[in-house]
């Protein structure tokens, strides 16, 4: 009987790996080094960077074709598709002397048309994300929304599928959860007297997955309920069915990292799943499609990009 259970074990455990494909290089080696891939959400782009989050680069699925739409300083550090996957919104920035300068600034990801949508300032913590659709960008200044018109317009249909929760680490390190359609704004502690971290807004806007600094990665219901600690864990991005969680484990040495891979869990700490399972890669800063199930990835020590169809 207990030969049995264990067959049936491996059987499964043997199809759930050969559902996933094998990953597949994108762009990148140790002399032109690729970083920081983010999918675009229907699946079709993927953005990047090079060493240092210098410009931002389009790699297409449909030719392989890779294409760069800036060259600024810090554009590739925080990126954000916009919901039809037709720009990219970002926080750029330029040096004068040993004073660092920001704007928000989006990014036609066909034309790689800019628009500034701040002034260069020399305070912006805080990074910007898309609001009613496409039609608004925001950031956290003094604690407060600061938001600014793109210019782009979005349909009815659009207007009325999109998000009505903002989600945002506040400036002393908060969680501030803004509901657009009663116009009220809550800020959680989830642990008192520790700080949030990459901070992420499920697509059906009922969860927040988030770090603690110098602890462990949690989700959470955006009423701050059903907090819960899913481990260790960093940079963690929700999968489109907004139960799911794609993220990294790292080791390191106190200098560099020595290991990684990229795991897939639920939100309430079940079906933990090593999806690369390597010992000679260092899997970082996953990004997975809203449609397609497609992720994406770095690979730290190759200076690569990669991507894996997970059925």
């Amino acid at each position: 009987m207990k030969l049995k259970f264990l067959l049936m074990f491996l059987l499964l455990l043997w199809i759930s790996i050969s559902a996933q494909s094998q990953p597949i290089k994108i762009a990148g080696s140790t002399e032109d080094i690729c970083m920081n891939p983010t999918i675009s959400p229907n699946g079709e782009l993927v953005a990047f960077t090079k060493a240092g989050y210098k410009g931002i680069l389009l790699f297409k699925f449909s030719d392989n074709s890779i294409k760069q739409i800036t060259d600024e300083v810090a554009a590739g550090y925080a990126m954000q598709w916009s919901p039809d996957s037709k720009f990219i919104l970002s926080r750029p920035a330029y040096y004068d002397g040993p004073i660092r300068y920001n704007a928000v600034k989006i990014y036609n990801a066909e034309t790689s048309e800019a628009i500034q949508l701040s002034e260069y300032r020399t305070k912006m913590p805080s990074l910007p994300r898309w609001a009613d659709y496409n039609e608004k960008a925001f950031i956290i200044t003094n604690n407060q929304i600061e938001s600014f018109a793109t210019g782009l317009s979005a349909t009815t249909e659009q207007k009325q599928n999109a998000s009505k929760v903002l989600a945002y680490i506040t400036n002393d390190d908060k969680i501030g959860i803004t509901d657009l359609s009663i116009n009220v704004t809550k800020i959680f502690e989830p642990i008192a007297g520790k700080k949030c971290m990459n901070l992420y807004l499920s697509p059906d806007n009922q969860r927040v997955v988030f770090e603690i600094y110098g602890g462990n990665l949690y989700s959470m219901k955006t009423d701050g309920t059903e907090l819960t600690d899913l481990g260790k864990g960093y940079r963690a991005k929700w999968m489109a069915d907004s139960q799911h969680i794609i993220y990294m484990i790292t080791e390191d040495d106190g200098h560099q990292f020595t290991s990684s891979d990229i795991y897939i869990i639920k939100f309430d700490g079940t079906e933990k799943q090593n999806i690369t399972n390597t010992k000679d890669k260092i899997e970082l800063s996953p990004s997975a499609s809203l449609i397609r199930n497609k992720i994406v990835f770095e690979v730290f020590d190759e200076g690569a990009i990669y991507f894996m169809n997970l059925d």
